[in-house]
């Protein structure tokens, strides 16, 4: 089966968990034995490994984004007269345009590319206009990521301003029906979009299936005879930054008092947006987990905002090493798939060090935990890999 892929967020370099779910969307169509393209919609915000994707996926399509200067300039006008709106209390200055990221000249590129699969794959809900550019005869998956519509409300509640996107559900809806089969990276969003599709009443409705982020499985093991360390890994996203603050001021400190000799690694790009802290070591961005982990085999996880599901638990159960993390760094995993995650409520601080206190000084329970987790990670794996290939129009 031929398989596009068209994302304005390329695989290459992996610094993103939504990079890293594009990056194994794509791995997997190809271990599933698709023929795959990759057409990468360019944005002058986003670094790319061009070479990389080539080596990776085989054959790899830049489309260069020619009309953004003008276009960035009346986003930020506009973004500048919502934020004025906000602060007043205006609820519908949080909603954007369903397709405010498209580049007038996106769609004649790909039609140009006369490219005939029989799948198409577009991540983000927010470029399903691209299904327009191919064939009828294709199937039209759509790779959500996470669900925009009414996003800013659970941000605003836990005070974070930045995010992103969010849409009426209206709107989300009429994205979510350009696509033949949409794909929701957790149930609880699967459920949502299918309570809001019927909602509005239209029957043309899209199925919905629940397509997990897919995993690398490491080979290497963690050492999980070093004592008194944990890592927190994360991009610098809003979300990210709100958890890392909370876990530097509220947890952390209890932590050091029971345990003066702990040491918390940052990985990631959220090392630029912390600040320089005593027992804290930031790694910067590393693109082998599996090194990270073998220095500090203990994940903490202190979400407590977000959407779609927490990539960076799914990577670190994938490399055998278990998590603290809070309901929230947990969301779209049953309680089922949990081994290996050790889960404390939101906004308990105390709760949380107690838990990081119990697992950094244990180095049996961090290899035991940490095997029924990568256990866990492998059957879930198996499970993606046959819904992504249902998806695709397999067997």
């Amino acid at each position: 089966m031929k398989v596009v892929l068209v994302s304005s967020f390329p695989a290459f370099p992996t610094s993103a968990g939504n990079r890293s779910r594009i990056r194994q969307l794509a791995a997997a169509v190809r271990e599933l034995g698709h023929e795959l393209t990759f057409v990468y919609l360019e944005s002058p915000w986003e670094a790319c490994d061009d070479a990389a994707h080539e080596d990776s996926f085989g054959t790899f399509v830049r489309i260069p984004r020619k009309h953004w200067r003008l276009k960035w300039a009346r986003d930020v006008l506009v973004g500048g007269v919502k934020r004025v709106l906000r602060l007043a209390g205006v609820d519908a200055a949080h909603y954007s345009r369903l397709d405010r990221f498209r580049d007038r000249g996106f769609l004649a590129a790909l039609r140009a590319l006369q490219l005939r699969p029989d799948a198409v794959i577009v991540e983000y809900v927010l470029d399903s206009w691209a299904f327009a550019a191919f064939p009828a005869s294709a199937r039209r998956v759509l790779d959500t990521h996470d669900a925009f519509g009414d996003r800013h409300r659970t941000y605003v509640e836990r005070g974070i301003r930045d995010y992103w996107i969010s849409l009426r559900p209206g709107s989300e809806n009429a994205g979510l029906r350009r696509a033949h089969v949409v794909l929701a990276i957790q149930e609880e969003e699967a459920r949502r979009f299918r309570e809001q599709l019927a909602g509005d009443g239209a029957a043309d409705n899209p199925e919905v299936a629940v397509v997990g982020h897919l995993l690398a499985l490491s080979e290497a093991r963690p050492n999980h005879s070093i004592d008194h360390v944990a890592v927190f890994i994360a991009s610098d996203n809003p979300a990210n930054r709100h958890a890392a603050d909370g876990l530097l001021r509220d947890i952390l400190p209890r932590v050091l008092r029971e345990m003066p000799a702990f040491e918390l690694r940052l990985a990631g790009s959220i090392c630029r947006a912390v600040p320089d802290t005593p027992n804290v070591t930031k790694l910067g961005w590393v693109e082998d987990l599996a090194a990270v982990f073998a220095r500090a085999p203990l994940s903490v996880n202190p979400m407590q905002a977000g959407t779609g599901i927490n990539i960076k638990l799914l990577e670190s159960m994938a490399a055998g090493v278990p998590t603290v993390s809070t309901a929230t760094g947990a969301r779209g995993l049953p309680e089922s798939a949990l081994a290996g995650v050790f889960v404390v409520p939101d906004q308990d601080p105390q709760a949380f060090a107690q838990a990081v206190i119990r697992f950094a000084s244990d180095a049996a329970l961090r290899r035991q935990t940490g095997q029924a987790a990568r256990e866990q990670a492998a059957r879930l794996n198996a499970r993606q890999l046959a819904q992504l290939d249902r998806a695709l129009g397999g067997n």
